[in-house]
């Protein structure tokens, strides 16, 4: 606790020199701190992001990088690789590694052994019902194992842009190696919006399962996305669907997804205590519908080359673009607002190389004048075909874009006091996700003394 109070010492001092926002923006751009963001009340979960599903910008953002465990949106996951690696009319039949989670305090469709079902109602299950035997049993179908079908989780995540995600299981319950952030959920939820058949099955409110091999009832299952049910008090006319979780450790996770007039916005909440989540998620669609706006990127011959989100009274100008594998990325302050492909650069006619000064005039003997800069490349050719040995003359530079010029000092002080935040912060974010392993490893420890003692 020492180190602690030594390093929080240090990161106190920092502070003070840049300015508590300044530096809350740079460490953890929270979008409340932006210059002249549109606020966002508080909300009831730990972290919380929003961002706009065609541009991909950020427009609300709290902790959205801090590691947590992500519960059963975990399934989002699950649900889309098997949509891209399996027809919805194959049998998938229930053996011992679905079988294995099917067990009592367990969310699941308490199946029979040997037991078959189409991947579409295995998918409709998955999400409705949050089958955590259907999770498994499916990543066995696709991946062969589930340790196969867990590395495809990941390095899809990787492809799509998650950094700080670390898939170890299907279904999502509790694991120490299986995390998530709120910015990566948001980035796979984007990505699943692409697939239709994803946007029908959890925008689904109810979804019959008919007898099967081994049972003659059917099975009704009701989505518990609760922004979609039209009896429901959080019901939200705008919302495409989503996905709950629940764990002790995970607490209440929620992702979804809202479209109106043309543009459609991801959501995602974790770390909740309650079931206000559902009510935050409708308040941060309606701050991400009535403050932004959509603006079109477009080439000089008005080819539409992307897009960025942006609030309703910003413009353009009010952005810094930045060059990237053949796109350009736009940003305020440190937020991501969208991107667009590279205008490709017109043609340029290169000048005739060297043009010489010509000789003396052969009729008057006089000295041939420079040709102007504005003449015609082919009008630098001297009459008299000979070329003089004058040098090309040395460029000025422009005043004020010397890169050596000036301010070299306090460049350097602000590098080196932006690396020294770089560490601290590294240093507090580790010593976090070390508590609550701890805390994590307490709880599991209880629950199984309590078990023991029963």
């Amino acid at each position: 606790m020492k180190k602690m109070a030594a390093v929080m010492a240090v990161f106190l001092a920092v502070v003070s020199f840049f300015g508590a926002a300044e530096v809350q923006a740079s460490s953890d751009p929270l979008t409340n701190y932006m210059t002249n963001w549109p606020q966002m009340d508080g909300i009831g979960e730990d972290s919380g992001v929003v961002i706009d599903a065609d541009s991909g910008a950020i427009l609300y953002s709290l902790n959205r990088d801090i590691q947590r465990y992500p519960a059963s949106i975990t399934k989002i996951m699950t649900c889309l690789l098997t949509l891209e690696n399996a027809n919805l009319s194959d049998i998938v039949t229930m053996t011992e590694t679905g079988m294995a989670e099917a067990y009592s305090g367990s969310s699941n469709v308490s199946p029979d052994l040997g037991e078959q079902f189409t991947v579409e109602q295995c998918l409709y299950m998955l999400m409705l019902k949050s089958g955590n035997d259907i999770a498994s049993q499916l990543a066995e179908f696709v991946g062969g194992s589930v340790p196969a079908f867990v590395d495809m989780m990941n390095a899809r995540a990787a492809a799509l842009g998650c950094t700080g995600t670390h898939f170890h299981n299907a279904h999502g319950l509790p694991d120490e190696e299986h995390v998530t952030t709120a910015y990566d959920m948001a980035l796979i939820m984007r990505e699943a919006l692409k697939n239709e058949e994803f946007r029908k099955i959890i925008g689904t409110q109810i979804y019959k399962v008919g007898p099967t091999n081994t049972k003659s009832e059917s099975r009704v299952y009701e989505n518990h996305f609760k922004l979609i049910l039209e009896d429901s008090e959080w019901y939200y006319p705008d919302a495409i669907g989503g996905k709950t979780g629940y764990t002790d450790s995970a607490w209440r996770t929620l992702v979804g997804a809202a479209e109106r007039d043309g543009r459609t916005l991801v959501c995602v909440v974790m770390h909740g205590p309650n079931a206000n989540d559902f009510g935050d998620m409708q308040r941060l669609f309606e701050y991400g519908f009535n403050n932004f706006k959509k603006e079109t990127i477009t080439g000089a011959d008005g080819t539409v080359l992307g897009s960025v989100t942006i609030p309703s009274n910003f413009s353009l100008s009010d952005l810094t673009a930045e060059e990237k594998d053949g796109r350009v990325d736009y940003y305020y302050e440190q937020i991501f607002v969208g991107s667009a492909e590279k205008e490709e650069a017109p043609a340029v006619t290169e000048a005739p190389a060297a043009a010489e000064t010509p000789a003396a005039d052969a009729s008057s003997g006089s000295a041939a004048e420079p040709a102007e800069s504005t003449a015609d490349p082919a009008e630098s050719i001297g009459g008299s075909g000979q070329a003089s040995a004058a040098e090309t003359p040395a460029v000025t530079e422009t005043p004020g874009k010397n890169p050596r010029s000036g301010g070299l000092g306090s460049v350097v002080r602000i590098l080196v006091v932006v690396l020294v935040m770089g560490v601290i912060l590294a240093f507090l974010v580790a010593y976090k996700r070390y508590l609550d392993r701890e805390r994590a490893k307490r709880r599991i420890r209880r629950r199984k003394k309590k078990e023991e003692e029963k």
